[in-house]
């Protein structure tokens, strides 16, 4: 006698419910595929990668003044013009580092260390605010006639 037929179940599309409920085969029962897996795409993808350099900065070490405090005789023209006559050499000082001559007619000593501070950030020179401070409150005539002189030394240079 000849028994009927075994039917395989019927495959049915999966979901994520069923992961659970999946149908256990025994050797032999195995469900009959019809239709042939879809071909599979490979995906490339592709990475640019852009190597951007920063600039190098290289900063110079700050320099000493050009002339010392007291190098006064270096430049007898400065010299004489602080001497007698430190309001007419504080605007021509103010006017050549471009803050204009008005600048240190109101309150010539402020005006004197905000010059000397400006100057010494701008060329690089060695020294910090409290010593501009001191040095201003100290010995204002010096001061002014070292301002002169290295404005004359920047102009030289370049």
């Amino acid at each position: 006698m000849d028994s009927p037929p075994t039917v395989p179940p019927t495959v049915q599309p999966y979901s994520p419910e069923q992961a659970m409920d999946q149908p256990t085969y025994l050797p032999g029962q195995y469900p009959v595929v019809t239709q042939q897996p879809a071909p599979q795409v490979q995906q490339t993808s592709h990475t640019t990668v852009l190597v951007n350099q920063q600039p190098v900065v290289v900063q110079q070490a700050p320099r000493n003044w050009s002339s010392g405090l007291c190098g006064c005789f270096e430049d007898c023209g400065s010299l004489c013009m602080g001497l007698f006559c430190p309001y007419f050499l504080l605007a021509d000082v103010s006017t050549r580092m471009g803050e204009g001559c008005c600048f240190p007619c109101c309150c010539p000593y402020t005006a004197l260390l905000g010059l000397r501070i400006k100057l010494r950030v701008q060329e690089n020179i060695q020294g910090s605010n409290c010593d501009d401070y001191s040095t201003v409150e100290c010995c204002p005539l010096c001061v002014l006639c070292q301002l002169a002189r290295e404005l004359n030394h920047v102009q030289r240079r370049g």
